[in-house]
């Protein structure tokens, strides 16, 4: 006669015993995360940094243009 146990065989007696942890409870162990550049920076010192772009301001051609567009779109949608 044989007695099955819950949970995997290959685990064993540890499988029954062992306490579950938690991942939901789990806080990280670093204060601060490190993001994609700084593990970059940890593997390569010679990395270059990106500077933030700085969105340029549009000619007066192209605001001529959107502010057309604006006024297409609008004939197009009033009744």
């Amino acid at each position: 006669m044989t007695i099955s146990l819950p949970g995997s065989s290959r685990k064993g007696l540890t499988g029954l015993f062992k306490r579950k942890s938690d991942k939901k409870g789990m806080l990280p162990t670093a204060k601060r995360q490190l993001g994609g550049n700084d593990l970059a920076r940890l593997f390569d010192k010679k990395m270059r940094t990106t500077k933030p772009v700085k969105p340029a301001k549009l000619s007066d051609k192209e605001v001529n243009a959107s502010e057309q567009m604006t006024n297409l779109r609008g004939a197009l949608y009033s009744k």
